[in-house]
């Protein structure tokens, strides 16, 4: 198997700089604390934070972040609302809001 470097990803800053993403090094620094996610926490804030004002459906977030292909009923949700839940435990509660039977989107900082 041939290694290939990923491609290249753009820091995504908001908020005037009150939370700050680097793709390349994982590193998220949110109200000048840095904070300590997993890849997978880390991808799904990012992919939230690219598109501030959308709302994702969990379908989307899975299939962008896990990037393997079930039919919707076979989606395991609960790994979405999971790492949701741990990314607000350590970030707070308010960082990412959730429309009931639509999805999750990044707060307006």
């Amino acid at each position: 198997m041939k290694y290939v470097f990923p491609e290249y990803k753009e820091n995504v800053v908001l908020g005037n700089g009150k939370l700050r993403l680097n793709p390349m090094s994982y590193q998220v620094i949110y109200e000048g604390k840095e904070i300590d996610l997993t890849p997978r926490e880390f991808e799904v804030l990012y992919l939230l934070a690219l598109k501030p004002n959308w709302v994702m459906p969990k379908t989307n977030i899975y299939h962008s972040v896990w990037g393997i292909h079930y039919h919707d009923d076979q989606i395991p949700y609960r790994t979405v609302e999971y790492v949701i839940w741990k990314i607000r435990k350590k970030m707070g509660y308010d960082i990412i809001e959730t429309l009931v039977n639509v999805g999750y989107r990044l707060k307006k900082l």
